[in-house]
């Protein structure tokens, strides 16, 4: 009786374990094409990174919040360090903002849109022996977005389309941020994006509240 009690359990463990197995693959699937791909990209520059024997790399998120009625949004970064001569960063990140408005035929239209940022910054420690200001650090950014989604409206009355952003969009981005360094690793960050033209939606803008952690080998602190 004891031996078939534990074989009966090892069979419903069994079970859970292919449920659980087949619910990721689901969820897996159902992931949008574009988000796979820029995972794979953030691995492989995450693994080339080390494999280049190379400087710290850091990873961060953070949520944002639109200069405009509603927008609200997060991005995934890696970023890391050129060299250690030169006080100049790179940065690969994965932006998604909510609700971006646009006016139109004297309408008020949501969209949203996903880009990934390559951006190019320079960090700037204030030169201070007090212990808390020394931690603090000013980032200057600036880079180009790529879009990854579309975004329309089909007027049907009209049998019209209009266009707003579509896939492979190419727009500036500027920002600045302050960070302050609890440690050689982690880092609390508070910015401002700017995108001065973006596609049809003109300029947009948003405050960012973020955090980053340092993985490897530390350049200095």
């Amino acid at each position: 009786m004891l031996i078939q009690y534990y074989e009966n359990i090892d069979n419903k463990l069994a079970i859970i374990a292919m449920n659980i197995k087949s619910s990721s693959a689901v969820v897996f699937l159902k992931v949008p094409y574009n988000v796979k791909k820029l995972v794979t990209i953030i691995f492989t520059v995450f693994i080339y990174s080390f494999s280049m024997n190379s400087s710290a790399l850091e990873v961060g998120a953070a949520l944002h919040q639109g200069d405009k009625r509603k927008m609200t949004g997060f991005d995934f970064s890696v970023s890391e360090q050129f060299s250690r001569k030169h006080n100049i960063h790179w940065s690969l990140s994965y932006n998604s903002l909510n609700d971006v408005r646009v006016e139109w035929n004297n309408n008020s239209l949501f969209f949203s849109v996903d880009t990934v940022e390559a951006l190019i910054s320079r960090q700037q420690k204030l030169r201070t022996y007090n212990s808390f200001l020394k931690n603090i650090v000013f980032e200057y950014q600036a880079g180009i977005s790529v879009g990854l989604t579309e975004n329309k409206f089909t007027w049907t009355e009209l049998n019209e389309e209009k266009f707003f952003s579509q896939k492979k969009d190419i727009n500036a981005v500027l920002a600045f941020s302050t960070r302050y360094n609890f440690s050689k690793n982690s880092a609390v960050k508070l910015g401002i994006k700017y995108q001065p033209n973006f596609s049809e939606f003109g300029n947009i803008a948003s405050v960012y509240l973020g955090f980053t952690y340092k993985i490897g080998k530390q350049v200095g602190y």
